[in-house]
């Protein structure tokens, strides 16, 4: 996925979400991989990581393989997505898989403006999604996270694409990145508890996802 936009020219939130609107309206979603990521598996199947109980959610969701992969009877997911087309996609996908709605369940959302639930979400996932906002919006991705994560709840954050290549971190999305860069905007609200270099990827990114988790102070 790579579509060519200059950060240092500036963009408002509103022409940023009316440019996802447009790739899913077009079909234009290379991102998908089709399945749940192999980082995030690995860490539940393999690495045993245990997950709080509550509520979840997944923002940018896409077709919800990871929201759908999370939920249980003892987490509830929310997969959240700009795009109407996304998520009519996510709950067909749901239907067909035969996963009830009391476990899962996709809705069009701004992330940055949906009201908060009670109690808020003790587990969110995010990838593809820092990666995705515009640089200058990753204090607010930092600081929403903060507003909707519970006590003790648990961000799981596969960092991706970390950056190879530093003459071209104005271009994007998706915009290279540094673990650097989400301590900037988590280390004030989060600690990290978790973090594998090593983690599974894709084929083709192998080298540039790390699998992290953050635990709300």
């Amino acid at each position: 996925m790579s579509y060519p936009y200059n950060a240092a020219s500036g963009i408002t939130k509103e022409e940023y979400n009316k440019m996802w609107f447009n790739l899913w309206d077009v079909g234009t979603t290379k991102w998908d991989k089709g399945d749940v990521s192999p980082a995030l598996h690995e860490l539940i199947e393999e690495k045993k990581w245990k997950l709080p109980e509550g509520q979840g959610i997944v923002p940018g969701c896409g077709r919800g393989y990871d929201a759908m992969y999370l939920a249980s009877p003892s987490l509830h997911m929310v997969g959240a997505d700009i795009s109407p087309i996304a998520v009519e996609a996510a709950t067909k996908l749901r239907n067909e898989k035969k996963i009830p709605g009391s476990l899962v369940e996709f809705k069009t959302l701004d992330f940055f403006k949906f009201d908060v639930p009670d109690g808020k979400y003790q587990v969110a996932y995010d990838y593809t999604f820092f990666c995705a906002l515009h640089p200058s919006m990753r204090a607010d991705w930092g600081a929403r996270y903060a507003d909707i994560m519970a006590p003790g709840g648990h961000l799981i954050a596969l960092m991706f694409p970390l950056d190879k290549s530093p003459e071209s971190r104005e271009c994007g999305p998706p915009f290279l990145l540094s673990e650097a860069d989400y301590h900037r905007v988590l280390d004030d609200n989060f600690e990290l508890i978790h973090i594998d270099p090593e983690c599974k990827t894709h084929e083709d990114r192998v080298g540039v996802e790390v699998i992290t988790v953050w635990r709300r102070k």
